[in-house]
């Protein structure tokens, strides 16, 4: 129970991470996404090309670790990449469509309800 727990702070460290790198999309402090973007990366054990390459079971196999953690992990993973897009616009649409279906499969074998979740993909379908 205590690793647990202590893998669910994790998880939500990394999501503060990815909302700092939200709200600083915009502003004069945006140069510093890419470094945040690397060390969710470095905190997720992943690389950009093994997450844009691989297929979400593959992925979630890879996330779940020992804890079974995998689709909270994925559903980082997938926030950063539509983070990602901003950085890259000539592959924005690329990076945006693996960014959806990471959410679709998310949503389609998670048994927690995320309006968050919803309104991203809404988003990404736009």
């Amino acid at each position: 129970m205590l690793r647990k727990d202590f893998i669910m702070v994790q998880i939500e460290e990394l999501g503060k991470v990815i909302a700092q790198i939200v709200s600083q999309r915009d502003t004069d402090a945006a140069r510093k996404i890419p470094q945040l973007v690397e060390t969710v990366y470095a905190s997720l054990k992943l690389d950009r090309d093994f997450l844009f390459d691989s297929t979400p079971e593959k992925l979630e196999a890879y996330l779940n670790g020992e804890d079974g953690e995998g689709l909270k992990r994925m559903e980082i993973a997938a926030k950063l990449l539509i983070e990602e897009a901003y950085l890259y616009p000539t592959r924005q649409a690329e990076i945006r469509q693996k960014a959806k279906g990471l959410l679709e499969y998310i949503q389609a074998h998670d048994n927690t309800f995320s309006l968050e979740r919803i309104s991203l993909l809404q988003g990404l379908s736009d």
